[in-house]
């Protein structure tokens, strides 16, 4: 999977991971699932946030501000992790 870098809100470098990419509904909006690593490295944070491009074309993860899409996005990802440990 695809491994970035972010900085977070404490200015802070964060290490993450892009788990899934998805879409709901077939709308052209896309969410992604990755995980963001703490700095020990043992313990990580799942996140989901939505890709938009900036003018350069670079993917930008943006928070998910609308309630009801992010309800529904959420239970989305609760449905793929149930599925995955059915799958264990």
């Amino acid at each position: 999977m695809d491994k970035f870098t972010v900085i977070n809100e404490n200015y802070e470098f964060k290490d993450g991971e892009v788990l899934l990419i998805f879409t709901i509904n077939g709308k052209d909006k896309e969410y992604v699932l990755y995980s963001l690593y703490n700095n020990n490295e043992v313990n990580c944070s799942l996140i989901v946030a939505y890709l938009e491009k900036d003018e350069k074309g670079y993917d930008i993860l943006k928070d998910i501000d609308d309630l009801e899409e992010r309800k529904q996005v959420i239970e989305i990802v609760k449905d793929i992790i149930k599925g995955a440990a059915k799958n264990e």
